[in-house]
């Protein structure tokens, strides 16, 4: 199954073998679609400011939380966890997903966090601040993420990705639409 936001109408187009199967009501203006191994979907409502946690078997709401000041992406990590930066808040969002959506840390990171790739291999997330120009390189820890250590980047960089077999990670800059490879330590 995929899971696709419809920012428009607020809802999820379930798809399977190519077609639309099924839709959902999602959070008001959902920004981002997450799935963790476990079968959770969760969904980051923009506007609602919220993160709302869907079984993908049945797609039943498993509940919802509040997401900060200003949610923008959602990412699934190892252990059911969610990970939302809160862009406006200047902060990553840390959420254990069973048995009900639950906050588990608020990390403060300056520079209005955007875009996050989590790379499971070497248990990180990585999240690039457009303010700053720059990318942290966190470790995923129990309930909370700790810094390793910052990259600066192309100017404003809204996205980031990792080749999980190399851990080399791609950020992309839309001021000057570059694309910048970094090879961390």
């Amino acid at each position: 199954r995929i899971f696709v936001a419809n920012e428009m109408d607020s809802t999820a187009s379930i798809v399977e073998d190519g077609r639309e199967i099924r839709k959902i009501q999602a959070p008001f203006k959902p920004g981002g679609v997450a799935a963790t191994d476990d079968g959770l979907v969760g969904i980051v409502g923009v506007r609602s400011l919220t993160l709302e946690v869907f079984d993908a078997d049945t797609l039943e709401s498993v509940g919802h939380v509040d997401a900060g000041e200003g949610p923008t992406h959602v990412r699934a990590g190892p252990k059911n966890r969610f990970y939302v930066t809160d862009t406006r808040g200047d902060a990553v969002l840390v959420y254990a997903a069973r048995p009900e959506p639950e906050r588990l840390d608020r990390v403060t990171v300056p520079g209005s966090p955007y875009g996050m790739a989590i790379d499971p291999e070497r248990k990180q997330l990585w999240v690039t601040l457009t303010a700053e120009q720059s990318v942290v390189q966190f470790t995923l820890e129990e309930r909370t993420l700790r810094e390793i250590a910052r990259y600066p980047t192309v100017r404003q960089p809204n996205s980031v990705a990792v080749d999980t077999a190399s851990g080399r990670v791609f950020v992309t800059g839309k001021a000057d639409g570059e694309l910048q490879i970094l090879k961390p330590r």
